[in-house]
């Protein structure tokens, strides 16, 4: 096939850099056992970009070790606009070998149907050929086919390898790195070094602006090689690190280090064991972790006599084991063998979609993506397809369609346990004649095997199994047959409401009778959808497998008139909650009001970039963010819990918060451009309404270099197991609205004591490298 000019891609089109040594030294020092499969990526291999069966761009791929990219050589047919021809390694996500997105398996379907119409003309592709790399935060894939399946490997295993080192690089690592790639965006004529004029520009791009004195004296101190350039003095990459971070010296931190030091220079392992044991509430902590922490984080000579200079001890406070989460909490540390109600389960909503409700793609990346972020409950939607094969979409929308089975075998088999061994609900929508019902089962059972829970409900169950108990299970939730005296189940509310905002209609109430199949519903068992009549019905004959969905409107109705039945109902059965029909652009209601009454399936458009799912991903970070989060004991039925009767009780818990300074604070979108900001920090506290509040820093100005603010707030807190502490940076505005330039949330009880830095993130939970808040935490 001939070159085809590829049409534009609504991508980020990053500057070609010269030479990016840091890249360089961070891939060669880890890459000794596949340097020959990095030689053939770095001379390029011709590849076939794959849009359809019938759109093929032939390019030479290479893999820019200077720069940390990977790019293709155009086509020699110059397009009338600009083509974004590389995409930067950090931002690739996963490399997949085979038929395993979407574009592939509609070529696959299409090459089976024109095999079967001409079985003498086969079309044939080997899929050994195939891969994919998903990449960008919209995990947009570039499928390619190369020669045969030994340069398709060659590819797979390099830029496989070349992820895994850079997911694997200390803080430090990454710090350095992106400093050094802000000094070659600033060294515009590739002369691998800046002057001083040259230097004050990229610190205001920095968000630094300092009196000129002081920059040229720390200037003239960096310059150790004494480099010069149409005779004026100039700084080299390793020069200009040495440069900001004299600019960046931390006073706050030099306080700590010597108030705890015999003299400024150095720590001792005692000294630092008293810091640790001291200030960071660590009472266990030992000498010999002290000397641990010295041999990897100390650089200099320090390091032989067990002792540790400011500059490590700095290394040090910034590291994982300091931060302001608690480290044991990355970790799954719950008691999980209580039963599945008593358990946050994180769950997504019309999971398929990654647009908008109306006109969105449908795509297995949208499992993919929700799986490998901890989601435990995905929903399918099901319709009869073509050729008698179901299909999943967004009904009576214009939404594109993808196979049910392609979704079982790319997303769920390979990703159900990715990101955690903890049991997968599949939420099934069913709106299959009774024959492809037939087809799903059978697809479940072939693709799913003995993934699939398939044990009998017992008559007499009193409590669900445990997510223990379900390890490495998943779970199919739909409506079961009818026993044989009732009629036909009845579409559900959620089915209703979908059809009403699809159709635009005012009102939809037709109740169409529908036959669950069987061999569908003998795979029914744990999760039983029913039709919610009431609490006092629930409680009088609902049974534990038995679980109702409720829409937000519906549930925020039932919290207003019986919150304390809601929490006794969450106590013993599940509940699903998801959004109203209305919200056609993917957003997502507020979550918290949910998960105060005990909801369990609180499901979210995971697509959506806004704070509800920020706050959802934050929550569920806890407990090795396995997608399971046990609820306080007074919402699983211990007690006689009422939330609105809160109000009345004493604050059980004390929070003193000092915001001591922020540092590396960017612009508004993380823009070069622009006038420096002038930050301020807003604390919130999330969780039952009478916890509720509020409190900011004042604002700095001209200063997301390093401000420092040194403010105390306190918070008092009545329900501290339901309550979440959300840090917000923003930069203050006369002329309109100010603007967020990172954030952070995590749960009130995982929270450490002590000197703490934050590491900024953004809506997505990107981090906002390297912007970082040190506060210290008092709790009691």
């Amino acid at each position: 096939m001939e070159a085809i000019v590829e049409e534009p891609v609504a991508a980020k089109i990053y500057p070609q850099l010269e030479e990016t040594p840091e890249f360089r030294e961070a891939i060669d020092s880890r890459s000794k056992t596949i340097e020959d499969v990095l030689e053939s990526l770095k001379k390029g291999t011709v590849l076939w970009k794959v849009r359809s069966l019938s759109n093929w761009y032939r390019r030479k791929y290479i893999l820019d070790h200077r720069n940390g990219t990977l790019r293709y050589e155009p086509s020699h047919k110059a397009p009338c606009y600009r083509i974004n021809s590389e995409i930067v390694i950090d931002d690739i996500v996963e490399v997949r070998k085979g038929w395993k997105t979407d574009t592939f398996n509609k070529i696959e379907r299409t090459v089976r149907k024109k095999n079967m119409k001409s079985p003498d003309r086969k079309h044939v592709i080997d899929e050994a050929a195939c891969f994919s790399v998903i990449h960008g935060r919209s995990k947009q894939s570039l499928d390619l086919v190369a020669p045969n399946a030994e340069v398709a490997d060659l590819w797979v295993q390099g830029l496989g390898h070349l992820i895994t080192v850079l997911d694997g690089l200390q803080q430090e690592e990454r710090f350095e790195r992106w400093l050094k790639q802000r000094f070659q965006e600033a060294d515009l004529d590739g002369n691998g070094s800046l002057n001083f004029d040259e230097c004050l520009i990229l610190l205001k791009q920095l968000n630094a602006k300092l009196p000129r004195d002081t920059v040229k004296r720390l200037f003239h101190i960096a310059n150790i090689n004494t480099n010069s350039r149409n005779d004026e003095q100039v700084l080299d990459a390793e020069e200009f690190v040495i440069f900001y971070m004299n600019l960046m010296s931390r006073s706050e931190i030099k306080e700590l280090f010597t108030r705890y030091s015999k003299n400024d220079k150095e720590m001792n392992a005692q000294e630092l064991c008293h810091f640790i044991q001291t200030e960071q509430h660590c009472k266990d902590f030992t000498v010999e972790q002290c000397n641990t922490l010295i041999e990897t984080f100390e650089d200099s000579k320090l390091k032989v006599v067990g002792k540790v200079s400011f500059i490590g001890f700095t290394s040090i406070l910034m590291s994982k084991q300091f931060e302001i989460f608690n480290l044991s909490h990355t970790v799954v540390y719950q008691d999980m063998t209580n039963p599945l109600p008593h358990y946050y389960i994180a769950s997504s909503h019309n999971t398929y979609l990654t647009g908008n409700q109306l006109r969105g793609e449908s795509s297995v990346e949208g499992y993919i993506d929700a799986l490998k972020r901890g989601c435990r409950c995905v929903e399918l939607d099901c319709w009869d397809g073509p050729d008698g094969d179901p299909i999943v979409y967004h009904g009576y929308t214009l939404t594109t369609k993808i196979l049910f089975r392609d979704v079982l075998v790319d997303a769920i088999k390979p990703y159900a346990f990715y990101a955690s061994e903890y049991p997968v609900i599949l939420s099934l929508e069913n709106h299959c004649s009774e024959r492809q019902q037939e087809v799903l089962a059978k697809h479940f059972c072939d693709v799913l095997g003995d993934m699939l829970y398939t044990e009998p409900v017992s008559e007499d169950m009193l409590f669900l199994p445990s997510p223990e108990a379900l390890k490495k299970k998943i779970i199919v939730k739909a409506k079961k047959e009818a026993p044989a005296e009732k009629d036909s189940e009845s579409e559900s509310e959620e089915e209703q409401e979908a059809i009403k905002v699809a159709l635009n209609m005012k009102s939809y109430n037709q109740q169409k009778t529908k036959v669950v199949a069987e061999g569908l519903s003998s795979l029914v068992n744990i999760c039983q959808a029913v039709h919610f009549h009431s609490f006092e019905e629930a409680k009088v004959s609902g049974k534990c497998h038995q679980m109702s969905s409720f829409s937000e409107t519906k549930a925020e109705d039932l919290i207003e008139k019986s919150a304390k039945d809601f929490v006794m109902y969450n106590a013993r059965q599940l509940s699903r909650i998801y959004p109203s029909g209305k919200r056609t652009g993917s957003s997502n209601y507020k979550p918290t009001p949910l998960w105060n009454v005990g909801c369990q399936i609180v499901a979210l458009n995971y697509q959506s970039s806004r704070r509800p799912i920020f706050l959802n991903e934050s929550k569920f970070k806890q407990n090795g963010g396995c997608g399971y989060v046990l609820k306080p004991k007074f919402l699983c039925g211990n007690g006689d819990y009422d939330p609105d009767a809160v109000i009345k009780h004493r604050p059980s818990a004390q929070l003193k918060l000092t915001i001591i300074s922020g540092q590396h604070i960017p612009k508004a979108n993380q823009d070069l451009e622009g006038e420096v900001v002038d930050p301020y920090v807003t604390v919130k506290i999330i969780g039952h309404p009478a916890d509720e509040q509020k409190l900011k820093t004042d604002i700095i100005r001209n200063n997301g270099f390093n401000p420092r603010w040194n403010e105390e707030m306190n918070f008092s807190l009545k329900v501290p197991e339901l309550a979440m502490v959300h840090f917000i940076v923003k930069d203050s505005s006369t002329t309109g609205k100010d603007a967020t330039l990172g954030m952070y949330a995590l749960p009130f009880s995982s929270m450490q004591q002590g000197y703490r830095h934050i590491y900024l993130v953004d809506y997505m939970g990107s981090l906002v490298s390297p912007a970082t808040l040190f506060v210290h935490v008092s709790i009691k």
